[in-house]
């Protein structure tokens, strides 16, 4: 899959979801053919659980089956936008999956980390599900969404 700027004739195209820088505009899927796998492939990625965090920043990251680590120094959301929003800090909390059920825990963040309003400890787990918000500090809320068959919010 591929992410494509969707101003007329911009040349950007991304392995990621993020702002064009040339015309600062959120950046959008386009379905591309399957790529004949390489002599070598590289290792898969996890597999994807059906739920994304969707970001104020304009940035939909899919939830893997495994672990998601959320803050500014997270290779996922590096480049998407999380580095204008200072409440965010550089390892901020992780969704993780225990006996199928969503998890958040924070990180000993700076400004917290919230789930419908509640704060969670550090180190005592919250579970999470589709359509609740999760905010990272005081005034970045993000959303828990259901994804489709094709990898778009329900």
């Amino acid at each position: 899959m591929t992410w494509v700027c969707p101003v007329g004739g911009c040349p950007v195209r991304q392995d990621r979801p993020g702002s064009c820088p040339d015309d600062l505009v959120q950046l959008v899927r386009e379905r591309t053919e399957p790529k004949t796998p390489a002599a070598d492939p590289a290792p898969a990625a996890p597999a994807s659980s059906g739920l994304a965090i969707d970001c104020p920043w304009g940035q939909l990251v899919d939830i893997p089956a495994m672990e998601l680590r959320i803050g500014r120094s997270s290779p996922v959301f590096r480049g998407g936008g999380i580095d204008h929003y200072d409440q965010v800090s550089r390892n901020h909390a992780r969704l993780f999956w225990t006996d199928g059920r969503l998890h958040v825990d924070d990180l000993d963040s700076a400004n917290g980390t919230f789930v419908d309003g509640q704060v969670v400890t550090p180190g005592v787990p919250v579970a999470l599900r589709a359509g609740q918000e999760l905010r990272l500090g005081l005034d970045v809320p993000c959303r828990i969404v259901q994804l489709n068959e094709f990898g778009e919010p329900v």
